[in-house]
C-alpha cells in the first residue's frame, strides 16, 4: 500500500503549528542502507514555516501503513512529562501554551506558579516562594545544584508579573522552560517511574510464586 495521507495530519516539529495538515511533497522515496535493507520516506511541508518533515513509512507494495519514524521529533515530545500530577499539570500546561503564541512574559509567570504548585504537592506551603525552594532542597526532594535554577525561575516570574520596563524575552522563557521541565522529571518522573518498576517487579514475583505452586 502507498503513503497514507493520514500520517500528514501532525503537528508541525518546528514551529508549534497545530491541528493542520502538512502538505506532502513527495513520497515512497527510497534509501537503501549498508545491508542492503530498503526503508521508505515521504517528505511533508509546514505551510506556516515552509520547513520540511521526513515520516519513515512502510513499502509501497506491502500492507504496512504505520508511521514509524518522524524527523524532527516535535518540540512537545521534548516537554512530556509522565507522572505528572493534575494540580500542577494545570500550571506547566499553561506555560506552554502561552510561550508558543509567543507570550514569554505570561509563561515566565505560568512557570513560577508551576514551582508553587509543585512544592504545595510535597506539602511545602511558605508565603515565600523562595522558603517553598529552600524547603525543598533541604527537605531532600531536589539537589542543592537545583537552587540557582529554581531562583532564576522565581525571578524571571517576578518579572513577568508586573509592569515595569524589564521585560522576559522568548529566549529567556524558554530557558525558564527548561529548566523547569528537568526540576519536573526529578520530582515526580523519576519517583513515579521507580514505583511503577517496584509494583511490576512485586506482581512478577508473585506470578512466579503462584505458578510454582500450581
Amino acid at each position: 500500500m502507498p503513503w497514507d495521507e493520514r500520517h500528514s495530519f501532525r503537528d508541525c516539529p518546528w514551529c508549534g503549528l497545530t491541528n493542520t495538515r502538512l502538505t506532502t511533497i513527495t513520497a515512497d522515496q527510497l534509501v537503501s542502507d549498508k545491508w542492503g535493507e530498503n526503508r521508505f520516506w515521504a517528505t511533508l511541508g509546514c505551510p506556516s514555516c515552509g520547513n520540511a518533515v521526513l515520516v519513515r513509512h512502510g513499502a509501497p507494495d506491502s500492507d504496512d501503513i504505520k508511521a514509524y519514524e518522524v524527523v524532527p521529533i516535535s518540540k512537545r515530545a521534548e516537554t512530556d512529562i509522565m507522572h505528572l500530577p493534575n494540580d500542577v499539570t494545570r500550571y506547566y500546561s499553561g506555560a506552554l501554551r502561552v510561550l508558543r503564541a509567543g507570550v514569554p512574559d505570561a509563561a515566565a509567570v505560568q512557570l513560577r506558579r508551576t514551582l508553587e504548585a509543585a512544592a504545595a504537592h510535597y506539602e511545602i506551603k511558605e508565603k515565600v516562594l523562595m522558603k517553598s525552594i529552600e524547603k525543598l532542597i533541604k527537605d531532600g526532594h531536589v539537589t542543592q545544584s537545583f537552587g540557582p535554577l529554581l531562583h532564576h525561575i522565581r525571578s524571571i516570574g517576578n518579572v513577568g508579573a508586573h509592569a515595569s520596563d524589564e521585560q522576559v524575552d522568548q529566549e529567556t522563557a524558554e530557558r525558564a522552560l527548561r529548566f523547569t521541565t528537568q526540576l519536573l522529571r526529578n520530582l515526580f518522573e523519576v519517583p513515579g517511574e521507580l514505583d511503577e518498576l517496584a509494583t511490576n517487579g512485586k506482581e512478577a514475583a508473585a506470578d512466579s510464586r503462584r505458578s510454582a505452586s500450581s
